[in-house]
């Protein structure tokens, strides 16, 4: 099976015909479902978003966005990862740097959730939460081997199950109130039967870390404390079972631990990155809080000012050491991450 086409107002779920390509991208596919994820009207309280730069091209700053994930949580066959011939020798991010060292759990199979009950909750970020009446019982008797798909769709976002016989009715949908969600990514590597970490980007700029079998989130980066500026684009960083990587509009990367509290955030550029940033005539990568720093009880772990423009999108290479970074005016930049320094700048 394969994702298809997707829009706002629309799911399109393919299925190979040819047995021999299922779980492969190549191979003929035929139209298994046509779901409609309708989008949600705006809430009542929102007011009208105005551009403050008068010279803008564009109306608005980002406020809507639609992303689509599937997740199979059972024993399927992966897709096919297309890396070098050389294994993978890149250290893990953060690596050396003692403040951040795993903390040892009791039991290594144990995930760790979010704290709060999103169904009970009290905020004013969170509109409405609707789950379906039979979402315990869809939950136990699904095909393990089924795929879950997650779209946020402007200020919902919906958790599906197409292995269920009504894929069209969520087993959740969250209605946020003072943002939309742009964007939203899963940790590959701690997902299983009984656990889904789900990281949120929204317009507002706060991020929501949820996991939907508990129903249970926590907010981060709280009315902007570290960034003020809308996510564009978040990722979970490979082999990190704790720490996402967010893209906010005003062209910072911020890397974000889901364990940690917030506080306001102090830039911790040295002299030498400010006469560098003075003396060129482009913006060199600016290290505002470096992953080796020691000061790592709060967010964010890292902060890095790549540009004054919106970041579009980046992507991780498969040795896991660089970072390819796109933005609005449609320039490339590639990080080795690790070492927090640009390898290559077109």
């Amino acid at each position: 099976m394969a994702q298809g086409p997707s829009c706002a107002s629309e799911l399109h779920y393919y299925r190979a015909l040819d047995h021999a390509n299922a779980g492969f991208a190549t191979g003929t596919y035929h139209l298994k479902d046509d779901l409609h994820l309708a989008t949600p009207p705006p809430h009542p309280s929102e007011a009208p978003v105005v551009n403050p730069n008068p010279l803008a091209t564009v109306p608005t700053p980002p406020t809507s966005g639609v992303k689509l994930s599937l997740v199979s949580v059972g024993q399927r066959n992966k897709l096919p990862v297309f890396t070098s011939k050389e294994k993978v020798t890149a250290p893990p991010f953060a690596d050396g740097n003692p403040a951040l060292a795993a903390i040892p759990t009791k039991d290594g199979l144990k995930r760790r959730k979010p704290k709060n009950n999103i169904i009970k909750s009290s905020s004013s970020f969170v509109s409405r939460v609707i789950t379906h009446e039979a979402s315990s019982k869809r939950l136990n008797d699904r095909n393990p081997d089924g795929l879950f798909a997650f779209a946020n769709i402007n200020r919902a976002f919906q958790w599906l199950d197409l292995s269920s016989k009504n894929k069209e009715e969520p087993l959740a949908k969250i209605l946020f109130t003072k943002a939309h969600m742009l964007t939203h990514d899963i940790n590959e590597l701690t997902k299983s039967s009984s656990h889904i970490d789900i990281a949120m980007g929204s317009s507002a700029g706060d991020i929501i870390w949820y996991e939907p079998i508990s129903q249970k989130y926590a907010r981060i980066n709280k009315n902007g404390v570290v960034s003020n500026s809308p996510v564009t684009h978040i990722k979970w960083i490979p082999g990190s079972e704790n720490m996402f990587m967010a893209a906010h509009a005003n062209g910072q990367l911020v890397v974000y631990d889901k364990e940690k509290e917030d506080a306001l955030f102090t830039p911790e550029i040295s002299n030498h990155s400010a006469e560098a940033m003075k003396a060129s005539s482009r913006l060199p990568l600016q290290v505002l809080k470096s992953v080796n720093s020691r000061n790592q009880k709060t967010n964010p772990v890292a902060l890095w000012k790549l540009a004054n423009q919106k970041i579009s999108q980046f992507a991780f290479s498969p040795d896991q050491r660089h970072l390819a970074v796109v933005l609005e005016d449609g320039s490339l930049r590639v990080m080795d991450y690790l070492k927090e320094e640009y390898v290559l700048w077109s």
